[in-house]
């Protein structure tokens, strides 16, 4: 290395004050040593400055200094095979001599082997690599600023006021000069600040690159924060670099231009323009355009000492430049500042194809549902594992195989509850990042929250005097999948139709549990109403007259026949003769099932039917009961007809009252009859859930470890799906609510969610896949309530309520939200979700299944899809006007996008992401939610997302053709996603594509040069 020795001497000679260390060590001589004038070891005094270990020609500081030791590529280790006691020697990677060194005692060898351990460059990036991304696990943000070379970042993720834009400043270039081969430069802008009296200066941000241009107008802008305490006297300085080698990007600065911002603000609509310098002090040859403007900004910070007249807002004339405050400003919405944190931004400017700038700004922010939600999941779970330990616990007197079943059953459960708890209690105890990065996918303890979570929004404004803005939503995450418990047999869709392996050969008689719950369910609706009526008919027995106690007999009798015929049905006798034959030895007896075809079989052939016969329907014919049979208590008809029969009773001691029958009389004829009614319809809805639960009981049994682990995967790949649902939709009221037609379409069709996956079907992406398709399909079964906190300053945040097979999710809104929608319409306000799910795989692996694999997964799902579109999309257009729809500049209509989308899901294409594009368009002119998914939301996901805005900005905002492909490449160079990625791996921000890959990718879908790199599956 080349070094200058008067400097390095002038280092070696500073005061104590500057080392880390400092004192007498023995050097060896020879023997691999670089002190070659005699053998063994002298004392010498050393010194350490950082990475610089200085030696000296004695054994005190008055000597000379003789040389340095650099400790860079090196490690230290002890030796114990030296003649001389405490000796220690630094090993050098690939050289071939080492240095060895002694100290006085084993404490000072200590020591120093410890401090020139740490005292390498390598050895400080390892600690700060390691801090880093312990700070970025705890806070989910990165504590060092890479746009402000390493500056750290001190600002609270939570405190949203320090990201609060204030002013924006957008770069042009002109007449740059050609590079030495006569090309025009390929260049980019960086913008660094500094406030008197302070002298460092601070990068606040940069330009995009721009290829090929002597003219370039910079798409992105610089933003300047509430927290950077810009003033009138702070200096700017705007650095031209230019990129001389490509792909390689090695960049050279051209010159710079520097000016304050009272300059700025002073110049004629702030805008001004500067001749570009070089580091010498002459004109390169053009110059570089500012042009600032101040945004709508709440109250400064708390820590801002720039006095009010040194503000540059407070020096910018507003009725000539003040933007117009943004649709979303996370300081002042409450609601916002409640469900989101951790906010990221990069805004753009572009001219329309009428002349008139647009301004976007591209918002990424992280959910704090990611955690809640499944937080609560895990409550309901548990309390319906409660619920289910009582109904076995009812089971009593089972013979000795079923009790030994529901004791396998109960014990399954409890290893379930156990690890619901210890999940439960890890989320109140988390104190972490408010997502999972993808890297944690597989993490056990995180399975139940949703990969990658981020709600992405685009605000677009344009036309600024007529105030015109628009803002698109779209949800970021990782497939719904239990990616911890692997893929080797498939996803969810595939286990629910198969048994593992060994029990493939194996019969499987459909469940009948689904049917239970209805069937039961059913009977619960009905058997309260009952109840009220047998209260009613005691309270008109006590308080009015005998007409009043018939008029509320008819009612009742109206519903006991209802109670009845549900009762009636083949699949509660099954399941109670089932249970009684279970409560009975099986030694010396015969079997129930085989008692019940005997007397069927006698009873068709041996009796001859007459009118007097009673029949009843058993869900195929009607059969007739004998009276024996009737008389039976024991029996399922017994116990229903001893229910009519206490209904005849209480009838017939009805009827016998006089007219004027006092109230103590009517009370004494009814009660005992209505509480003799009570505890006979009670019992025999008892019998029923006892039944049902024995059915299920047996379901479970009969293939436990693989049912059980079934659930706890669906509940898995559920929780992801449900909590991102949940974010969306809250997003898509917050936006719409005040909307002509909104709340109304919601509580006649449902909202639809439209969800978009770029999982192949090969390998364990097909898993993943069948995973998502059966979570998303679950969300069928959810019911969102839309209330009006009673407390304005309550919490936004949502509830979840219900069981797995109807969940509630409570969504509370402020009065100002509320007051924007008619009381009728918020009456009971409530809806259902439409999922929809459309996926193309993209990457190499989707090649090969459709070389070599298979890809009829993707095609059925998308055809399924198609049709359930289809049915929502002829709800839409019948029950909407054109008036209650959505509004939209593109000239395609609806019914054009609904035929195209058809027939691109019929078509069998290589690759077709036309399906992906149409139905994201579709969904989103129906007022729907749009969600994308890869396997983590970090690459793939990215690639779609960027595309999708850029198609927004083109259809409906009228963006140049010539400008699309350049602020596509912006976004995904220099975008938000760019640092979604490195939240998600810490280390790097590029995409995990490798340029093998991306060759099977379609056109579209590639980044830019110099933003991916091959670092881990995507």
């Amino acid at each position: 290395m080349r070094f200058n020795s008067k400097e390095l001497i002038n280092v070696a000679i500073q005061p104590a004050k500057f080392f880390t260390k400092e004192g007498p060590l023995y050097i060896r001589n020879g023997n691999g040593g670089w002190l070659r004038k005699s053998e063994g070891y002298q004392e010498k005094w050393c010194r350490l400055r950082g990475n610089l270990l200085f030696y000296f020609k004695g054994r005190d500081l008055l000597s000379d200094p003789q040389g340095v030791i650099v400790l860079e590529q090196c490690f230290i280790q002890e030796e114990y095979r030296e003649i001389q006691p405490h000796a220690f020697c630094v090993v050098f990677v690939g050289e071939e001599h080492n240095q060895y060194f002694a100290a006085h005692s084993t404490d000072q060898r200590d020591e120093w082997v410890a401090l020139l351990q740490q005292a390498s460059y390598e050895s400080l990036r390892g600690q700060l690599k390691s801090l880093r991304g312990q700070l970025i696990a705890r806070t989910g943000r990165d504590p060092i600023n890479e746009q402000r070379h390493g500056i750290l970042d001190l600002g609270d993720p939570m405190d949203l006021q320090q990201v609060e834009p204030m002013l924006e400043m957008s770069l042009a270039c002109s007449d740059l000069p050609k590079t030495v081969s006569g090309k025009a430069p390929s260049t980019f802008i960086t913008i660094s600040v500094v406030t008197p009296p302070e002298t460092e200066w601070t990068k606040c941000g940069q330009t995009e690159i721009i290829d090929s241009n002597s003219d370039p107008f910079y798409l992105m802008t610089v933003v300047f924060e509430a927290s950077s305490r810009v003033s009138v006297i702070t200096r700017l300085r705007a650095t031209l670099y230019e990129i001389r080698e490509k792909p390689n990007g090695a960049v050279m600065p051209m010159g710079s231009a520097l000016c304050s911002f009272r300059d700025i603000v002073t110049s004629p609509e702030n805008r001004l323009e500067l001749t570009i310098m070089s580091a010498d002090g002459r004109s390169i040859g053009g110059t570089i355009t500012l042009f600032l403007w101040e945004l709508d900004l709440p109250a400064p910070p708390k820590n801002t000492t720039i006095p009010k007249e040194k503000s540059v807002t407070n020096s910018i004339p507003r009725q000539t430049s003040t933007r117009k405050k943004k649709a979303l400003s996370l300081t002042q919405d409450s609601f916002y500042k409640a469900l989101y944190c951790c906010p990221i931004s990069k805004t753009y400017r572009y001219p329309n194809t009428d002349g008139a700038i647009v301004v976007v700004q591209e918002i990424m922010v992280e959910s704090k549902l990611s955690f809640n939600l499944p937080q609560q999941l895990m409550m309901l779970y548990l309390q319906e594992e409660k619920n289910w330990f009582e109904e076995l616990d009812r089971l009593a007197n089972l013979n000795e195989e079923y009790e030994a079943a529901r004791k396998e059953v109960i014990a399954e459960h409890v290893k379930l509850n156990a690890t619901y708890r210890a999940t439960l209690e890890f989320f109140k105890n988390y104190r972490g990042a408010q997502f999972k990065r993808s890297m944690d996918k597989t993490d056990k303890q995180l399975e139940f929250v949703p990969t990658n979570l981020h709600l992405q929004m685009l605000k677009v404004e344009e036309n600024m005097a007529d105030g015109r803005d628009a803002s698109y939503d779209i949800v970021t995450f990782g497939a719904p999948a239990a990616h911890p418990h692997k893929f080797r047999h498939g996803g969810l869709l595939r286990l629910l139709h198969h048994t593992p392996e060994e029990q493939q050969n194996a019969i499987r008689p459909r469940s009948q549990v689904p049917s239970a719950k209805d069937a039961s369910g059913q009977l619960n609706t009905i058997k309260e109403i009952v109840e009220q009526q047998l209260d009613k008919v005691v309270t008109a027995a006590k308080d009015y007259s005998l007409d009043a106690v018939k008029c509320v007999l008819l009612v009742l009798n109206e519903k006991l026949q209802e109670f009845l015929i549900t009762c009636d049905t083949a699949y509660f006798e099954t399941t109670y003769t089932s249970y009684k034959s279970a409560l009975e030895p099986k030694q010396g007896a015969i079997n129930g099932s085989e008692t019940s075809s005997i007397l069927s079989a006698e009873s068709t052939h041996s009796k001859i039917v007459t009118p007097e016969d009673k029949w009843t329907f058993d869900g195929v014919g009607f059969v007739k009961i004998d009276a024996e049979e009737r008389g039976k208590p024991g029996t399922w008809q017994g116990m229903k007809h001893q229910i009519e029969d206490c209904f005849e009773v209480l009838q017939q001691s009805v009827e016998m009252l006089p007219h004027n029958a006092t109230a103590t009389e009517r009370c004494h004829a009814t009660v005992s009859s209505v509480q003799t009614l009570r505890d006979a319809v009670n019992h025999l809805h008892t019998q029923a859930r006892i039944s049902i639960s024995f059915t299920r009981m047996k379901e479970e049994h009969s293939n436990l470890a693989f049912n059980m682990a079934l659930k706890y995967r669906r509940d898995v790949a559920f929780s992801q799906a449900l909590t991102a649902a949940t974010c969306g939709v809250i997003a898509k009221l917050r936006q719409c609510i005040d909307q002509k037609g909104f709340v109304r379409q919601l509580r006649t069709i449902g909202m639809i969610v439209h969800f978009e996956s770029l999982l192949s079907t090969y390998g364990e992406e097909m898993g993943m896949l069948e995973d998502m398709i059966v979570a998303i399909n679950d969300l069928n079964k959810v019911t969102f309530h839309v209330r009006e906190m009673s407390n304005p300053e309550g919490d936004p945040t949502p509830t979840v309520t219900g069981d797995r097979s109807k969940v509630i999710v409570n969504v509370p809104l402020s009065s100002a939200m509320c007051s924007k929608v008619s009381a009728e319409l918020f009456h009971n306000f409530q809806f259902k979700l439409v999922p929809i799910i459309f996926s193309v795989g993209l990457n190499e692996e989707q090649t090969l299944a459709e070389l070599i694999g298979d890809t009829s997964l993707q095609e059925t799902t998308n055809r399924e899809n198609m049709s359930k579109l289809q049915k929502y999309y002829d709800l839409f257009v019948h029950e909407f006007s054109p008036d209650d729809r959505p509004k939209s500049q593109s000239p395609v209509t609806l019914d054009i996008l609904v035929s195209s989308l058809a027939h691109h899901v019929q078509l069998k294409s290589h690759k077709n992401m036309e399906i992906l594009q149409i139905s994201s368009e579709l969904t989103r002119r129906m007022n729907g939610v749009r969600f994308t998914s890869c396997k983590s939301a970090k690459d793939r996901t990215a690639m779609s997302v960027t595309l999708e805005q850029c198609s927004l900005l083109q259809k409906e905002h009228q963006m140049d053709p010539k400008i699309f492909q350049h602020l596509l490449d912006t976004m995904r160079s220099d975008g938000i996603r760019r640092d979604n990625v490195r939240k998600n791996l810490v280390h790097t921000n590029k995409y995990a594509f490798s340029k093998m890959q991306l060759r099977a990718f379609p056109k579209m879908y590639r980044p830019p040069d110099r933003t991916f790199g091959k670092q881990a599956a995507s």
